[in-house]
């Protein structure tokens, strides 16, 4: 290994270490709204200034790179694949330190490691959620790759509506989660998953470099027809639509269970327990649908073959696995209600198909 291979990988291990501390030093300072989770054993309180942070560090970077130009594009961009084998790097060493020190969860000391030993760690002096946090900075890495992705492109002076489309409409993805950050507080992750490896590393290095997996291909920047770009824009907002609609009417469902959703659909539940009205009416994971497609609409959008599409892969392996998981465990929970809301909502994700 050459001087210069181990600068590089320094400056990249030091690039991941700053842009997470910052983030994390971020949301400890700017104010916050503390907002009351569905978790019992979480915090009474979260502190949610997801959006705030995100603008000032996507903004700042923007800046940096595109107005001032203090950071080389070309540099970094030579420094993807180490920058994201540093994040995988931190991501062990929080993962250890996040697991172990808590008691053994089960008989397995890598299960442990793997799944986590806590599910709702509070940090810095309980003054934030681990889980919070980890979100945070794994939706933050995300829009700084995708501002650097443009600005790779944008030098080159040439049509590139392909490009335009791919990160305005990813980026509309980020900004409009961290909008909604409360709502997710009555997600699944929230709600079942322990902080262990599994989501250390997904938030850490998964969501990204894998998300945007377009910036490891060879995309060449094109105008896309006006047809193609209506296209991959219905098709994102289609999947945005039942996503959104389906995460927000259970959250208004759990924390005024008598309001109607947009003024319009009836709260029909089971026993008060399970909605089954409205989006949930549909399928009984129709997010799941609204996520996938989603994910379709980009990879629609970058015209780029067959790699950009690994990412709604993902989405139809991770949501089948994690559908049959939810069963057996909402089975277990509900009982007969369980029961009596399958009937009623016979399709697990895609209507009329599955």
């Amino acid at each position: 290994m050459t001087n210069l291979d181990l600068a590089e990988w320094f400056s990249a291990f030091i690039h991941i270490l700053l842009t997470y501390t910052l983030i994390t030093l971020l949301h400890l300072a700017v104010p916050a709204h503390h907002v009351r989770g569905y978790v019992h054993d979480g915090p009474k309180f979260y502190r949610l200034n997801g959006l705030r942070v995100f603008f000032i560090v996507s903004l700042s970077f923007i800046i940096c790179i595109g107005y001032f130009q203090y950071l080389d594009i070309r540099y970094l961009i030579r420094l993807r694949m180490k920058h994201s084998i540093c994040a995988c790097i931190l991501g062990l060493i929080f993962t250890f330190l996040i697991v172990l020190p808590f008691k053994q969860n089960s008989s397995s000391f890598w299960l442990d490691i793997y799944l986590g030993r806590l599910k709702n760690p509070q940090l810095f002096f309980n003054r934030t959620d681990g889980k919070i946090l980890l979100y945070l900075i794994g939706g933050i890495g995300l829009e700084l790759n995708l501002i650097l992705f443009y600005f790779q492109f944008a030098q080159e002076n040439k049509p590139m509506t392909n490009i335009i489309v791919y990160v305005i409409l990813f980026s509309f993805f980020t900004i409009e989660y961290f909008y909604h950050e409360y709502v997710h507080l009555y997600t699944f992750d929230f709600i079942v998953e322990y902080v262990g490896f599994k989501l250390v590393w997904g938030c850490l290095v998964f969501y990204p470099f894998f998300y945007p997996i377009t910036i490891w291909c060879q995309i060449h920047p094109t105008s896309l027809s006006f047809t193609r770009q209506c296209f991959s824009i219905a098709v994102f907002f289609l999947g945005w639509i039942l996503s959104r609609g389906a995460n927000n009417q259970k959250y208004l469902f759990r924390t005024q269970p008598k309001a109607r959703f947009l003024g319009v659909f009836q709260p029909i539940s089971i026993n008060g327990r399970l909605l089954c009205s409205g989006w949930w009416s549909i399928s009984r994971h129709i997010n799941y649908l609204g996520d996938t497609l989603m994910a379709t609409g980009l990879s629609l959008a970058i015209d780029g073959g067959i790699y950009p599409w690994l990412y709604p892969l993902y989405y139809v392996a991770l949501f089948i696995a994690r559908e049959r998981t939810d069963n057996e465990r909402c089975q277990e929970k509900y009982g007969r209600d369980w029961e009596e809301y399958c009937r009623r909502v016979p399709y697990r994700i895609i209507p009329f198909l599955y």
